[in-house]
């Protein structure tokens, strides 16, 4: 199969060290290292990292495809989550992506923005126009709320993502990024009720705790594995990257979903070896099942 990662990668930085991150680079080394699918990944490039980008990816048999930008996006990183970015204002032009669906013809997209580099109303025009792509689409919603302000990284709803999350196949947010409440069990009963129209699942992830998955007007919830943490930065683009495999290979959500649940916790256990293999993914799936329960 042949995946389509848009999104900015980062220079991610842990006390005075500095590495490669963002959700291209979590999701593409997912599906091409570890689940076997032709990647291509579309993301902002300055002069500074260009190289190390385009050594980066080569090895890792991703196909790089750049929007060149002032500055790529600097995280801060503390006990595994981005605290404060340093960005400028790059785009990437929906255009580019529609040139590049129409050239690569992925089996999947995955709309993976990591700090307002889409611009929510241009992409859904873009998604509208790409409506009859049979393409399976993933939407991580992470880089649509967040805003740098003197205290870090804060996050800011804004209600057009709803029709962004309309236009795709699937969608996952951390239940903090769903910021337009603080009370979990209203958001997840909001989305519920507000996603019933439309053909469209929604992942909803409490770190540790629960995965909440919102699909054909039903509610269902699920236990992530076990495990102890080493490192759980790109867990989120780890989980979309492989729910959409599975779920493009021609597996059921459900499954699909279960499959995500099972990548992610191998990849924050194994951080730093080889996160999983395809064998172990489904070794793991008998522990991870779901009940259909809502808060």
């Amino acid at each position: 199969m042949r995946a389509l990662i848009v999104g900015s990668t980062t220079i991610d930085v842990l006390d005075e060290a500095f590495r490669i991150g963002g959700s291209t680079y979590y999701g593409g080394v997912t599906l091409s290292r570890y689940l076997g699918d032709e990647t291509h990944v579309l993301t902002t490039i300055d002069d500074e990292v260009s190289g190390y980008f385009r050594d980066t990816f080569s090895e890792l048999g991703i196909s790089l495809h750049s929007v060149k930008c002032s500055k790529v996006p600097r995280f801060v990183i503390k006990q595994g989550k981005a605290v404060d970015v340093i960005a400028s204002d790059c785009r990437i032009p929906p255009y580019v992506v529609g040139e590049l669906v129409r050239v690569v013809k992925p089996d999947i997209i995955f709309l993976a923005p990591v700090y307002r580099e889409i611009d929510v109303k241009e992409y859904v025009n873009l998604l509208k126009s790409l409506k009859d792509v049979t393409a399976f689409k993933a939407l991580d919603i992470q880089g649509l709320v967040r805003v740098s302000t003197s205290k870090g990284i804060e996050c800011s709803w804004r209600e057009d993502i709803l029709d962004l999350m309309s236009l795709v196949n699937f969608t996952h947010g951390n239940i903090r990024e769903f910021c337009f409440s603080n009370n979990a069990e209203y958001v997840v009963k909001s989305l519920a009720e507000v996603m019933k129209p439309y053909d469209s699942a929604v992942a909803i992830t409490t770190d540790s705790s629960y995965v909440y998955l919102l699909h054909e007007s039903r509610c269902f919830k699920a236990t992530p594995l076990k495990i102890t943490i080493t490192d759980e930065v790109g867990a989120g683009d780890v989980f979309t990257a492989s729910v959409a495999h599975y779920a493009a290979e021609g597996r059921g959500l459900l499954y699909a979903v279960r499959a995500g649940i099972a990548a992610a916790s191998l990849k924050v256990w194994r951080a730093r070896s080889t996160w999983f293999t395809k064998e172990e993914i489904e070794n793991y799936l008998p522990q991870v099942t779901f009940s259909q329960s809502c808060p």
